[in-house]
């Protein structure tokens, strides 16, 4: 059919005419991500926040079900999957830590005017402060902002205020119920399999060296580690803050990369490695499906350089599945440490300047960064401003004000503009459609539609910020017009102090902060690859080179690094702090940007691993361990490389030298990773 009327047509018709409507960069905005039906969160969801509904609606006191259905909603939103304690911590934390305290909270300022302002400016503060610091201290914060806002309604007029919590906790622990039948079936989460997976075909390619099962054997790896990295990336992309777990996994498979270019090798020279090495690795895998400690490395076995590689690689990996790589680790230890030798040298010191010096190091180590102490100042200041419009304005429900305010400018939550729009558009149809259900529907009946948009929030998650803001608001319409009947009109209120709080974003939050405005990771990536440069060349110094050090003051055993070093230290986990803020920011951008963004995420991980291996090297110089300055200036030359090609957007040249100390060894492993993950130049070259 060619005709006027043929479908082919009428496609090209209606493009042309959503084209001339829909500006491009609003379609781009709004425009959902491709997810498949997550249907064992979807029955979750459903089975959560429905079932107390349905039993209080059975004994004729719909008010009963208002709470725990709520709990339930917070307990499948901040479920975002992995092995089951984390869920549990994750889910736990959130409803402990930041809904039943929020609640407790906005219930207790509830009616008290600007004292109640006052109240949410300092969680909003909080909140912030705890985005910092990891994914569940992010969503804890999250939670504690949004439910302190949500205690100035209805619900915070409740009495006893320890009611409200406990109903609200009983459906927080009716979800997590929830969750066990799946821990039963795969107590590990799919990212942990993925990985694992990748181990095992390296094992079975070392195991087929000289056989002509090899070619298939890397087909099998190929499609392993392209199944792995789409699954990272994909859990990465949704998450709401740095994750310990998702990092040490991304660790792992990029030390899987050296690996598999070391098999290749020896597959050529058709040398297979000894019967206890395939076993180590297939004990990695094991190690990374179960969460059990590393297998021992065995030691160098030959002396040919892929089976030194390969050897290398397999230590870099059993160090990533240690815990204490990670930022949250690192932060925790290195506080301990340094309170530890500010007690020993502080002894002689007034009680003030200890506390003084007590709190400069917690906010060194759980301040974040610079971008994420502006974004915590961007929260608070949106929400005192919307505390003043919900005192000034005559708004019916205001407390929808702060509540989107808290919602949209979440600190580690990525793109204002985006989220504003996609949540203003979301909540003007989710109005409508709430008002329809309430003037149609009534008592039991409501159950039904109900059901399907929880069931769909999952989905709408996955795919749009909209599309789950269209979901989410007929049924928080509906759960609060069963607390305080108002009819559609409800829906009508909703919509205005919705737009009023977007409004309010983006004049205060947003148009303000030119920041905010564009995307720079390629080049705040640059930077930071410089700023650990920097602190790589001071701290491998050693210890008669620091700057106020005289002869003889170098740290001994036990004692703290020199000033100037450390304070260096601090300002480099900064600027990688930024990177990480800066690459979240990014990754909730619209998809043309994001999924550019999602190519540098192994690079900011492997990056985190060269200053980890930096800092670990430095603590062995400052005790006396001696490094050659050649193979310290051969790392600064190739950092140096990587940090000017992603400043200028270009991809690498030749592979520079690396040097071999075996001091330097844990920062020569560390960069050759760096370098394998930007080696082709895609990352270098994509510009978010």
């Amino acid at each position: 059919m060619t005709g006027a009327g043929s479908p082919a047509r009428i496609r090209a018709r209606a493009a042309a005419m959503r084209a001339m409507l829909v500006p491009g960069w609003l379609a781009e905005v709004v425009r959902p991500r491709p997810a498949p039906l997550p249907w064992p969160d979807m029955i979750r969801a459903l089975l959560a926040i429905c079932v107390p509904l349905a039993a209080a609606l059975a004994v004729g006191k719909a008010t009963l079900g208002v709470l725990p259905a709520t709990g339930a909603l917070l307990g499948t939103m901040a479920d975002t999957g992995g092995p089951y304690l984390t869920r549990v911590k994750r889910v736990g934390s959130a409803a402990v830590f930041g809904g039943a305290a929020g609640l407790a909270i906005g219930s207790v300022t509830h009616g008290h005017g600007w004292i109640a302002v006052l109240g949410l400016v300092v969680v909003a503060g909080v909140s912030g402060v705890l985005s910092a610091v990891s994914d569940i201290g992010s969503s804890t914060g999250l939670q504690l902002l949004v439910y302190t806002a949500l205690g100035a309604g209805p619900i915070g007029a409740l009495r006893p205020v320890w009611h409200t919590a406990a109903e609200f906790l009983v459906g927080v622990g009716w979800a997590l119920l929830l969750i066990l039948p799946g821990w039963l079936l795969a107590p590990h989460g799919k990212e942990q399999r993925d990985v694992a997976a990748v181990y095992d075909r390296l094992a079975g390619q070392l195991g087929a060296v000289g056989t002509s099962d090899f070619t298939t054997r890397r087909q099998q790896l190929t499609t392993a580690l392209n199944t792995a990295y789409d699954e990272l990336l994909t859990a990465r992309s949704t998450a709401t803050g740095r994750n310990r777990r998702t990092m040490g996994l991304l660790a792992m498979l990029n030390a899987s990369h050296l690996m598999a270019e070391a098999v290749v090798a020896l597959g050529v020279a058709g040398t297979r490695p000894p019967p206890l090495v395939i076993d180590t690795v297939a004990r990695l895998a094991d190690s990374i499906r179960d969460g059990t400690p590393s297998p021992l490395i065995p030691p160098p076995w030959d002396g040919s350089p892929a089976m030194l590689t390969l050897r290398d690689a397999m230590a870099g990996a059993a160090r990533a599945l240690s815990r204490d790589w990670s930022p949250e680790d690192r932060a925790r230890s290195g506080l301990r440490d340094r309170l530890h030798a500010g007690a020993v040298q502080g002894a002689a010191q007034g009680a003030g300047r200890r506390l003084r010096g007590l709190a400069d190091r917690l906010i060194d180590e759980f301040g974040g960064g610079r971008l994420s102490r502006i974004f915590t100042l961007r929260l608070m200041i949106c929400m005192g401003v919307a505390g003043l419009v919900t005192e000034v304005l005559p708004l019916q429900r205001s407390y929808w004000v702060p509540l989107t305010v808290a919602i949209v400018l979440k600190p580690d939550y990525g793109s204002v503009f985006a989220r504003a729009l996609q949540r203003g558009i979301g909540t003007i149809v989710g109005a409508v459609a709430g008002a329809v259900l309430l003037i149609l529907i009534h008592g039991t009946w409501l159950l039904i539609p109900l059901a399907v948009l929880a069931a769909l929030l999952p989905y709408g998650r996955s795919r749009n910020y909209g599309l789950f803001a269209t979901l989410l608001t007929p049924l928080v319409v509906v759960l609060i017009d069963l607390l305080a009947p108002a009819g559609w009109r409800l829906a009508e209120e909703r919509l205005l102090d919705t737009l009023i709080g977007c409004a309010i974003v983006l004049l205060v939050g947003f148009a303000p902060w030119p920041m905010s405005w564009y995307a720079h990771l390629p080049r705040q990536f640059g930077r930071t690859v410089g700023d650990v440069r920097e602190y790589m060349e001071e701290a491998l110094r050693g210890p008669e080179a620091d700057d106020g050090a005289g002869p003889g003051t170098g740290p001994g055993p036990g004692v703290t690094r020199p000033p100037a070093r450390s304070r260096m230290r601090r300002s480099t986990y900064h600027a990688l702090a930024d990177l990480r803020t800066e690459f979240q920011r990014t990754m909730s951008e619209p998809p043309s940007i994001s999924r550019r963004a999602t190519a540098w995420w192994p690079a900011v991980v492997a990056l985190e691993q060269v200053m980890d291996a930096v800092t670990s090297t430095a603590v062995a110089v400052s005790r006396g361990a001696r490094v050659s300055s050649s193979g310290v200036a051969l790392l600064s030359a190739a950092l140096r490389t990587v940090s000017e090609a992603a400043e200028a957007g270009t991809p690498l040249g030749s592979p520079p030298e690396l040097p071999d100390d075996e001091t330097l060894k844990p920062v020569t492993e560390a960069v050759r990773a760096l370098l394998g993950m930007l080696g082709s130049g895609e990352r270098l070259a994509a510009q978010p």
